[in-house]
């Protein structure tokens, strides 16, 4: 009787220790998680120029977090964003920083390293949406060029915010081959709000979020609505 009681004890007690050691790793994997996608705390936001073929100069925002790295700011809002998966799909957006006296230097993933300085000219603030920034009426944001072997193309998207919070946009683009043309034109409309670093969309029932920020002018700098950024993409006013 007493090596059966001793016997379940035993049990007892392994099951005991089996349980705790489950439960400890499936805290520190649900640590791990966390840590990976995490957001880490943002030290600022800029925007940059870039340039390529086929279009000459456009700008590009960027966010740098407190963790010495950055993010070359994409479709999602920074609020919601899933860290792992975006080093995962968008792994050249992702690089180092850091700041030397007035001059920044991002070094991106291949380990190239450049260096930007406030009011050069390739190197601006950017800022969360505030009221005491009136958007403009409208914007757009147009792409494409020449693409050789007689082939062009043009889009053009615009945005109108109506009210405070009603919008409109629409799409009007081309491609131009040696023997053929196409066009075409796209338009919708709904509902927005923009609260800091993100614009929300509703379109009748779809909401869409995403990544947004005001651009800058002056020395010093100070926030302009004359450029935004709606996910990732500048947008200049037709104003």
């Amino acid at each position: 009787m007493n090596f059966r009681k001793i016997a379940i004890g035993m049990m007892l007690a392994v099951a005991i220790i089996t349980l705790n050691f489950s439960g400890a790793l499936a805290n520190e994997k649900a640590n791990r998680k966390e840590m990976n996608t995490a957001v880490p705390a943002v030290a600022g936001w800029y925007f940059r120029a870039i340039s390529g073929y086929p279009a000459a100069i456009s700008f590009e925002p960027v966010v740098l977090f407190k963790n010495g790295e950055y993010l070359e700011v994409g479709e999602e809002p920074i609020e919601t964003l899933d860290v792992a998966a975006s080093k995962s799909s968008r792994p050249r957006a992702w690089g180092k920083w850091k700041k030397s006296g007035a001059t920044f230097y991002l070094t991106d993933n291949k380990g190239h390293v450049s260096d930007y300085k406030l009011g050069e000219g390739n190197w601006f603030p950017a800022y969360p949406y505030s009221a005491a920034v009136k958007l403009k009426r409208g914007y757009e944001k147009a792409t494409g060029g020449d693409y050789g072997n007689g082939t062009s193309a043009l889009v053009i998207n615009k945005i109108n915010f109506v009210d405070a919070t009603h919008f409109t946009e629409g799409a009007n683009g081309g491609i131009m081959t040696g023997s053929a043309k196409a066009r075409k034109k796209s338009s919708n409309a709904g509902t927005y709000r923009i609260f800091g670093n993100s614009i929300e969309f509703n379109y009748g029932g779809k909401v869409v979020k995403k990544s947004f920020a005001i651009g800058a002018e002056g020395s010093p700098a100070r926030p302009s609505a004359s450029i935004i950024f709606i996910g990732g993409d500048p947008f200049t006013d037709t104003e």
